[in-house]
């Protein structure tokens, strides 16, 4: 062995606590960065726990680099507080600089088109800057879970397994991986094949669908799915579902078989880049204490912790109620992103990178709360979180009369 070599440490085995935090976040999707700087912010000591190597999720590896509209559809405000932060980020360093200024009252939704690696970079250094810990390439494997108490999680890397205590976690998986692995009823939902990719400038891509406009020079966002556009019809029989290891996996193979069948179809097309991860759109979530459903849109809730219109068109507005972000098992555990108990079009809704975020500022707000309290989560006094999330700029109430 010379002097620019070292011998191995021993793989870890989980049975030696690495190091005690206030809070752990597991995900760094958007939900769970804005869950961590929530924690951070309300003076815990916190961890975020990520299985890839840069922050975002969906939103920059997955390549679905659009922000989503944080009005009502006919130019009412109703997303505030880090979803509006992050909105402003994520244009920092746009490819053609974005107005974000205002929200159109024509008709028309703003939307924002970014740059996915340069928001990752910038939302590391955001959260390493508000004193988070970040832990990459390290995938979360278990909780240590006591009497609806989890004290710690197991996570697994280059190190082997290793044990992280806390006195609290929010799940921003966005498979509800932590409520699962805890023995929690989850729900999972049928999903279509859906793959966003860029091609070079100028390939000829068929019918596939263009995201259109201020794109990175020299490339094109696409996205396409379970309709074969030369065919006109269904590549596949069995829906996608997120909740297993096979699903998912199938998931990606097809995928992959889709884009391959449309280099063949299309000899001049040029994929730049595919994305980093399966872009499920609904896997996992939690059965919670209450479920957010298609009758809830313009329904005025008390315990609302966040709004949102809905991106697809103007008008419906829903209140998230804070009961949708825990269930009766976990008393320090809240979810946050695609995983709060939802479903159908709420679902769909909620799901989306302005949602996600508005959720995770709320669940890490909440959970800051409780920890001070010393209560269970679902004993938390929700005037005192709402009075919180208000003075930190998050907008609530938008149905009350």
């Amino acid at each position: 062995m010379n002097q620019n070599e070292r011998l191995c440490p021993h793989p870890s085995d989980g049975k030696a606590v690495e190091k005690e935090y206030d809070i752990i976040v597991i995900g760094g999707g958007i939900a769970g960065c804005s869950a961590a700087l929530a924690s951070a912010r309300h003076g815990k000591k916190t961890l975020l726990i990520e299985k890839l190597i840069v922050l975002g999720g969906l939103a920059t590896t997955g390549h679905i680099t659009i922000y989503l509209p944080l009005d009502d559809g006919y130019g009412r405000q109703v997303i505030g507080g880090i979803s509006e932060e992050l909105l402003k980020l994520s244009a920092r360093y746009a490819y053609h600089g974005n107005d974000i200024s205002t929200w159109k009252e024509d008709g028309r939704r703003y939307e924002c088109k970014f740059n996915g690696p340069a928001f990752s970079l910038a939302l590391e250094e955001l959260l390493l800057s508000e004193g988070i810990d970040i832990l990459y390439d390290s995938l979360f494997t278990g909780a240590q879970v006591s009497e609806g108490i989890c004290s710690g999680v197991y996570v697994e890397n280059k190190s082997g397994r290793q044990f992280f205590g806390c006195k609290g976690v929010v799940d921003a998986s966005g498979d509800a991986d932590l409520f699962f692995r805890s023995g929690s009823t989850c729900i999972a939902e049928e999903n279509s094949l859906a793959i966003w990719l860029y091609f070079t400038e100028g390939s000829n891509v068929g019918a596939i669908q263009k995201r259109g406009g201020n794109d990175a020079p020299g490339l094109e966002l696409s996205a396409f799915g379970t309709i074969d556009t030369k065919a006109q019809k269904h590549i596949v029989t069995e829906p996608y579902f997120g909740d297993t290891g096979e699903c998912v996996n199938r998931f990606i193979i097809d995928s992959h078989k889709r884009i391959l069948n449309v280099l063949k179809d299309n000899p001049s097309a040029s994929p730049a880049s595919l994305p980093g991860m399966a872009d499920i759109r609904k896997a996992r979530r939690i059965e919670g204490a209450y479920e957010l459903s298609d009758i809830d849109a313009d329904k005025h809730f008390e315990d609302n912790i966040a709004c949102t219109g809905d991106w697809r068109r103007p008008g419906p507005v829903y209140e998230i109620p804070y009961r949708t972000l825990f269930n009766g098992d976990l008393k320090n555990v809240l979810s946050a992103g695609r995983c709060i108990s939802t479903s159908g079009e709420a679902w769909e809704i909620i799901r989306c990178i302005p949602q996600a975020s508005a959720t995770g500022q709320a669940a890490g707000t909440a959970l800051a709360l409780s920890l001070e309290s010393d209560l269970a989560v679902q004993n938390l006094d929700v005037r005192k979180l709402r009075s919180e999330l208000l003075a930190d700029g998050v907008i609530l109430d938008a149905n009350k009369e």
